[in-house]
């Protein structure tokens, strides 16, 4: 069973209490805070330790790299420069130097 309480800054603080077990979280909206709740009951159910909400599994650069470039193709947009373009030396135009 989870409680919600809207705190007076605008955060809201969740408890759930299950099986013996105590576990707090502050966010900042409703939505993330039910999503967390129904997440902690379910772990406690199972026998897991619950963990808090910004405890993600972290990505690697690479991975980042990939979504980005995901992102940009979805919406119409290529990337700018390739692993390819941005390896190679630009030019150098000696004049430019006086």
């Amino acid at each position: 069973m989870a409680t919600y309480t809207k705190l007076s800054y605008g955060s809201w603080r969740v408890q759930v209490r299950r099986k013996g077990r105590y576990v707090s979280e502050t966010l900042l909206r409703p939505d993330a805070a039910r999503r967390w709740a129904t997440g902690t009951v379910c772990q406690v159910d199972r026998g897991e330790t619950p963990t808090k909400f910004r405890t993600a599994p972290k990505k690697l650069f690479g991975e980042l790299i990939g979504l980005h470039i995901d992102d940009m193709c979805d919406i119409g947009k290529s990337p700018r420069r390739s692993k390819a373009a941005s390896g190679k030396p630009k030019p150098f135009a000696p004049s430019s130097l006086a």
